[in-house]
């Protein structure tokens, strides 16, 4: 009996164990290295380089579109179609935002490496971080051409009215918005799949400046250490002028301790009566214009008075 419980529970651990082997997916594992596969990735880097530096045409429909919906169930089909609809755009919105995030950060490493180029005197060092400079140049202009403006397809008032005909007339069948609605997701995926190619090339670019940029450290790592021995030497022309300044600035200096010394010597109570003095000289001589002010007019007075 007690064999058998055992024998009953290793089955059921089995069982328990076995359930996440049958019906989840297995982990990822890792690849082998190969130059197959090295050789793949250039070639899919130079693929995706050449079409996110050149003009694109315009998106285009499918050749065909799929037939119309034989099920009954309405709200099934177009439930579905509006969730195929939601998905495509954002699906584009989303890697619209992985672009400006990567351009945030291109521009930050951007910054650091320009740092480095300035402060390093190694020239193999600046040419090689001046090639990583140029790259992330290129990736910040493939990132912008994932943000710039698409032309999404989505339903307008042409898609629910027929305007064919004299009066208008609306066409709210939610098989034919359904179908419409995924005619539209079908093209915005296109557009989706277009924009992540776009952000793929940026991205490999990126990590081709990183490349780049730390060799470009490693060799320059001894120059950004480096401090300098050498002697400046500071040569002072037009001596003459600067004599001939001196020699003005001693005399102005001469000139202004003698006033010091002046004022520091002079006696307050001479200074007082003197202030007086003036003081009583500018009275009378006051006094004196005033009296010679009211002669001149007694004088022309008597003056007119005789022409009359």
């Amino acid at each position: 009996m007690q064999l058998s419980v055992n024998y009953c529970t290793r089955k059921g651990a089995e069982i328990m164990d076995n359930w996440q082997d049958k019906y989840l997916c297995p982990l990822v594992e890792k690849e082998k290295f190969s130059l197959k596969k090295v050789k793949k990735l250039v070639e899919d880097f130079r693929i995706l380089f050449i079409h996110s530096i050149s003009f694109h045409d315009a998106p285009k429909e499918p050749i065909e579109e799929l037939p119309d919906f034989t099920s009954k169930d309405t709200d099934m089909v177009y439930s579905v179609c509006r969730e195929f609809y939601n998905d495509a755009n954002e699906r584009i919105d989303k890697l619209e935002d992985k672009a400006i995030k990567l351009l945030s950060y291109v521009s930050a490493l951007f910054a650091f490496i320009s740092f480095a180029f300035i402060n390093t005197s190694i020239i193999l060092t600046k040419i090689i971080l001046a090639i990583s400079m140029v790259l992330l140049v290129l990736s910040m202009l493939i990132s912008f051409r994932c943000v710039n403006v698409k032309g999404r397809k989505s339903l307008f008032i042409p898609d629910v009215f027929n305007f064919e005909s004299d009066i208008p007339k609306d066409n709210f069948d939610k098989k034919v918005i359904s179908k419409k609605l995924l005619n539209s997701a079908i093209y915005n995926q296109n557009i989706g799949d277009n924009t992540a190619d776009i952000l793929k090339a940026a991205r490999y670019v990126l990590a081709l400046a990183l490349i780049v940029s730390t060799i470009g450290f490693i060799t320059g790592i001894g120059g950004y250490f480096k401090t300098s021995d050498a002697t400046t030497t500071v040569k002072i022309e037009n001596q003459v002028e600067l004599k001939d300044i001196q020699s003005r600035l001693d005399i102005m200096n001469k000139t202004l301790e003698q006033i010091s010394n002046n004022i520091n010597n002079l006696d307050n109570e001479n200074l007082q009566e003197e202030i007086d003095r003036l003081s009583n000289e500018l009275e009378l001589y006051k006094t004196n214009y005033e009296s010679l002010l009211t002669r001149l007019k007694n004088i022309e007075n008597s003056i007119n008075i005789k022409d009359n």
